[in-house]
């Protein structure tokens, strides 16, 4: 079918059920309206005359108005499409793409909709709003006809933060049952400081019910209320015996439930009959869930093995989970039946053989993250690296993924009770190891880790596409990577490895996110040196710190709370071999003049210009990064002071907001975030800012007014004329 162009040019009022007629009309055709005397110009190439074959690539609007000129919906004239109602104008400017995804929806959007507005406009209007709620409610208010299409983009994503919404929610979910279908991403995050939560128990009961008939969601995240401990006080064991069994009872049943339905549709669909999901949660793709016990921190996995047995569960994330140390029963029937493919266990008690339960669902897991309990260990719990004590229980568990999974990660608590951690040990387990992982490309754990130990110090049992081996050391260790990083030797024998990155944890405040402490100049001589030793055995090192903002914060990482950043600050391959050691006085980061490799002798040796440049690139580096847990979200002064070329600019992170050019010392004092000599930062207002107990404070000066000011130096004069008077009177001793 030829491509059709709809021109629409100040349209009349009966848009809706007019268009269609015109298109239908002829090739060019120039029609009045009824109501006014603008006109509708329609242009398109059919091949055939039945409107809802043509699909416009173009569709001009400025606005949308009433007859008296006044605005309907309280938006910007570019932000607004043509709304189906017999009593607006629409008044033609703007052109906007049609989305190509707007069909694909049309069969399950449309059919609440009483508009006889062609689809593709309909849905091209919804896309368009979709972003900005305060239209589509306006939308759906003032437009009869599209009320269902916008309330289905109204109530896609639904957060909570507080239970007082859940009144109103409710009742919305009471009035039209479409509501509750139309909801695709569900967050549960309700606060504790929230005053209501105490005698919340009723009506979140009421809520999780609605949660049970959401037929159509796809993400779910759930945070108790009462984690961080707040479980010790009265509402915690509610949580856990009522809100969390009611989740429970809802994931059992669309794991019981929702293949049953999802064969019947499919069935049905082959007749060309159309039947609605009845099944909640049956569509559900990413699950998080942190919670806790009823009277401890850890909650045990018991009926929550249904997590394991989902039909459509694609990414799991779960936190203080206490699992079993035997088998899991139920799920010897699911081998390679659930569709998961990325498993993150944070902050859990892991044993093997649950775990080899566990991991032999998956038809194809790709991503794995073995989080063992690390930081919760002064309460219900201790230090205890469970799978590292078992290395060759650990190992069988993970050969149930050996053929899918491309990504491993181990945090494990071993460092905490390691007396001699510069010391790499072997161990040799029974088997094959993991020669097996054809696909395994990332690794990441730390020196204590059996990963580390078994596998990393043994070249013969190591993946054999490994690519990046990421090693850990939290700041706890006394020995630290910037001082003293390990020997390459094992690293450099693995045969496929091309990249082993060091990983040091630290926090605003410590000496290990010091740059001169990072950048000492002999550290990072030594540094470069042995990173030459590996650029020979074709491995690039680098070097990266994991900056948290206080050590009191602790995973599991909660809703608001500042997540760490990882970020490189020491890459071999940029850093380079090639260069000609020049030992001269240099300011710090100023430019180095580019050489030509074929004329600069390989070497690893840094010259002090090297140093200079990289302590300064560091420095600025770690301000930015410092800045986003002073202040997130503001752009530093000197990130705006240049447009860089793109050789003289390096991105920080993943966040395109933070751009850093290659200055010279002077430009680098410009920074508005300044590290001073007691270890305080200064804000581009000059305030200091602080830490106290793992929060972070600015210090604010109030300006007083004029009057204040006065009223402030008449004091001052009075005090200052006692004073004087004072001093004019003998001592009470010597009056007499």
């Amino acid at each position: 079918m030829a491509t059709p162009i709809i021109i629409i040019h100040e349209c009349c009022a009966e848009i809706n059920t007019r268009l269609s007629n015109h298109l239908a009309r002829s090739h060019d055709v120039n029609s009045q309206s009824p109501n006014t005397n603008k006109y509708v110009r329609q242009h398109y190439l059919p091949t055939s005359l039945q409107p809802h074959a043509l699909l416009p690539q173009q569709v001009l609007i400025e606005g949308i108005q009433d007859r008296s000129g006044n605005n309907d919906l309280s938006t910007e004239p570019t932000r607004v499409l043509p709304v189906a109602a017999s009593h607006l104008h629409c008044h033609i400017r703007k052109a906007l793409p049609f989305h190509s995804t707007a069909l694909a929806m049309a069969s399950n959007l449309l059919g609440t909709a009483k508009s006889t507005l062609p689809n593709e406009l309909a849905l091209l209007v919804i896309d368009h709003l979709e972003d900005n709620n305060k239209t589509l409610c306006a939308l759906a208010r003032t437009c009869r006809g599209m009320q269902h299409l916008a309330e289905e983009r109204l109530y896609k994503r639904i957060e909570l933060l507080s239970v007082k919404n859940l009144h109103a929610i409710i009742e919305a979910f009471t009035l039209r049952h479409e509501r509750v279908r139309a909801v695709q991403t569900l967050k549960i995050l309700y606060q504790y400081k929230d005053n209501s939560l105490k005698d919340s128990d009723e009506i979140r009961t009421t809520f999780n019910e609605c949660v049970a008939r959401m037929v159509n969601l796809r993400e779910w995240h759930i945070e108790s209320p009462y984690d961080n401990f707040h479980w010790e006080g009265a509402g915690g064991e509610a949580w856990v015996h009522g809100d969390m069994q009611r989740f429970r009872r809802a994931l059992d049943t669309a794991c019981v439930d929702g293949p049953v339905e999802a064969d019947k549709i499919m069935a049905e669909r082959r007749l060309g009959k159309h039947v609605e999901r009845t099944v909640g949660l049956g569509l559900l793709e990413s699950l998080t869930i942190h919670s806790h016990g009823a009277d401890t921190d850890f909650w045990n996995l018991e009926g929550f093995h249904c997590l394991f047995r989902h039909p459509a569960l694609k990414h799991l994330h779960v936190s203080c989970v206490a699992f079993p140390a035997s088998d899991i029963p139920e799920l010897a029937s699911h081998t390679r039946q659930t569709p998961l493919t990325s498993l993150v266990f944070d902050e859990c008690v892991l044993q093997p053989k649950s775990l080899l339960s566990i991991l032999r669902t998956p038809a194809r897991l790709k991503t794995l993250t073995l989080g063992e309990n690390v930081f919760n260990v002064n309460r219900s719990r201790q230090v205890k690296p469970v799978l590292t004590k078992d290395p060759c229980g650990s190992l069988q568990a993970l050969s149930a993924v050996a053929h899918s999974l491309e990504s491993l990660t181990h945090l494990n608590p071993g460092w905490r009770i390691d007396r001699s951690p510069h010391v790499l040990r072997s161990i040799r387990p029974p088997g094959d190891g993991m020669r097996d992982f054809h696909l395994l490309t990332y690794m990441e754990c730390d020196t204590n880790s059996f990963l580390h130990q078994a596998i990393v110090m043994n070249r013969d049992l190591a993946p054999p596409g490994l690519e990046t081996l990421r090693v850990r050391r939290h700041w706890d260790v006394p020995i630290d990577f910037w001082d003293q990083p390990p020997d390459f030797d094992h690293y450099a024998a693995l045969p496929s490895l091309n990249t082993l990155e060091l990983l040091q944890s630290s926090y605003l405040w410590l000496d290990l996110s010091d740059t001169d402490y990072i950048c000492d100049d002999e550290r990072l001589r030594n540094r470069h040196a042995k990173a030459y030793k590996l650029f020979k055995a074709g491995i690039n090192l680098k070097m990266s710190i994991e900056l948290h903002k206080s050590p009191s914060l602790i995973p599991p990482y909660l809703h608001d709370e500042p997540i760490p950043i990882v970020e490189c600050v020491y890459d071999a391959s940029v850093v380079g071999f090639h260069r000609h050691i020049v030992h001269e006085e240099a300011e710090e980061g100023a430019r180095i003049a580019p050489e030509s490799i074929s004329e600069a002798p390989e070497t690893d040796q840094l010259g002090d210009a090297d140093i200079n440049r990289l302590r300064g690139e560091t420095r600025r580096t770690l301000h930015v990064l410092k800045h986003r847990f002073v202040k997130p979200g503001r752009r530093l002064a000197f990130m705006d002071m240049f447009d860089s070329d793109d050789e003289s600019v390096e991105h920080v992170g993943s966040d395109d907001d933070f751009e850093v050019d290659d200055l010279d010392e002077e430009d680098d004092m410009e920074l508005d975030l300044e590290l001073d000599n007691d270890g305080h930062f200064v804000d581009e207002d000059g305030n200091h800012v602080f830490e106290e107990d793992g929060e972070l404070y600015v210090t604010v000066w109030e300006t007083a007014s004029e009057d204040e000011m006065d009223e402030t130096e008449d004091e001052d004069d009075d005090e200052m004329h006692d004073a004087v008077e004072s001093q004019q009177q003998p001592a009470n001793d010597d009056v007499d």
